[in-house]
């Protein structure tokens, strides 16, 4: 047995493992599956790995080739939110994605072809709200009765896990601070409920402390979608519907691994 293969086998005992964790965290991941395998491949059908959405791969799928064809897939498996069959040959020729099938032609030292399954795992994610005004407090009570799962933090304090969307209704205790916090643990967009005028301040603050461009651009604000919103619960309305639009956009992953696998 090979050095490379005994690695994986031990690293594969991991993947249930991760697994759990991701599924206990609610952290999005995907599952590949190797489903057809012809020699001298090192991967064999039902071997297995779960994949973080940064392209840490807990179990095996083959080697040094397969890797960074699939950590890519699952990259795209991820943003589309759909499963998607990966077939790798030792041949010639443009990749071409068509009906959910990937054909990914590439020249490998071990020669042989693989065929997985990739199968995305999204999850009805809480979304994460910041601050202690009425229109958080609002937001955390209201949210969940129109299935809407919210997990409320006062400013200033330390928040735990990963979100898809946040929202952060300080108005005017700890902006900046609740800014990056929601940031920090939001891979998606990040609603602001200010002015215009404020938010554009905010960010250039923020920009000034070193937090990336691509990042400040995630935050959105007005909050919500435009309906001419004055009181509180108009707010809050026009948040929630925000929220509404953006669940059912493509699920957002986080930036550094399409770096990673570009």
């Amino acid at each position: 047995m090979s050095e490379e293969r005994s690695n994986g086998m031990k690293s594969m005992m991991n993947w249930i493992d991760a697994l759990n964790m991701f599924e206990a965290k609610k952290e999005p991941y995907a599952i590949a599956t190797v489903v057809k395998a012809e020699s001298p491949s090192s991967g064999k059908p039902g071997d297995k790995a779960v994949i973080s959405v940064d392209g840490e791969i807990f179990g095996w799928i083959g080697g040094g080739c397969a890797q960074p064809v699939i950590t890519k897939a699952v990259t795209d498996a991820l943003i589309d939110g759909k499963p998607l069959i990966v077939r790798i040959s030792p041949s010639t020729g443009e990749t071409v994605t068509e009906n959910g099938v990937r054909d990914v032609h590439m020249a490998c030292h071990s020669g042989g072809s693989l065929e997985l399954l990739v199968e995305p795992r999204l999850h009805n994610e809480s979304i994460l709200v910041i601050g202690s005004t009425p229109v958080a407090e609002k937001l955390e009570f209201i949210g969940p009765l129109v299935s809407i799962p919210t997990t409320r933090y006062e400013p200033g304090t330390d928040v735990d896990g990963s979100y898809r969307t946040s929202v952060v209704a300080t108005q005017g205790k700890q902006d900046k601070d609740s800014l990056k916090r929601a940031l920090q643990h939001t891979h998606g967009i990040v609603f602001f409920v200010a002015s215009e005028k404020k938010a554009l301040k905010l960010k250039e603050q923020l920009l000034t402390d070193g937090i990336g461009e691509s990042d400040i651009n995630r935050i959105v604000s007005p909050a919500g979608l435009e309906i001419s919103a004055e009181t509180t619960d108009e707010i809050v309305v026009s948040i929630l519907a925000g929220l509404v639009k953006e669940r059912r956009k493509p699920q957002l992953v986080i930036a550094d691994m399409t770096e990673q696998v570009a």
